[in-house]
């Protein structure tokens, strides 16, 4: 199973997080797997949100703040490491604000360090830049 899937699978077990896209269903294909996951409707996702309001207000963003730090916990919890947290892989739902972290594509299992970057570059941290790790 790729690792993509693997960590899907585990942090979406019971009990899910309410603010990770979890896996609804999942079919071993020969060549493939699919995965059907669900999707608050209306969304988009938080750089869209984000362009489209200007002007959120402190409470909107506690509300945004609290939400994906419960997720990122319950990643830890499972032993998972998301590596690519940015605006393009939060959903909101446009009309309650639950917000739901995706995008298990630079995910890895948790270790006590870690060498290489992987994330999107936009959102690499300085350290990468200077020193190369």
């Amino acid at each position: 199973m790729p690792l993509e899937e693997a960590l899907m699978l585990r942090v979406s077990s019971p009990p899910a997080c309410p603010n990770i896209v979890c896996i609804l269903e999942w079919f071993e294909q020969p060549k493939h797997y699919v995965l059907i996951m669900e999707r608050p409707d209306p969304c988009e996702d938080l750089k869209k949100y984000s362009d489209r309001n200007e002007d959120v207000d402190e409470e909107m963003a506690k509300t945004v703040i609290l939400q994906l730090v419960n997720a990122l916990k319950h990643y830890e919890s499972r032993g998972v490491l998301h590596r690519d947290v940015k605006p393009e892989n939060v959903l909101i739902c446009t009309n309650t604000g639950e917000l739901k972290l995706l995008d298990f594509g630079c995910g890895d299992f948790l270790k006590d360090s870690y060498r290489e970057y992987a994330g999107t570059a936009l959102y690499a941290p300085p350290e990468l830049f200077r020193f190369g790790e």
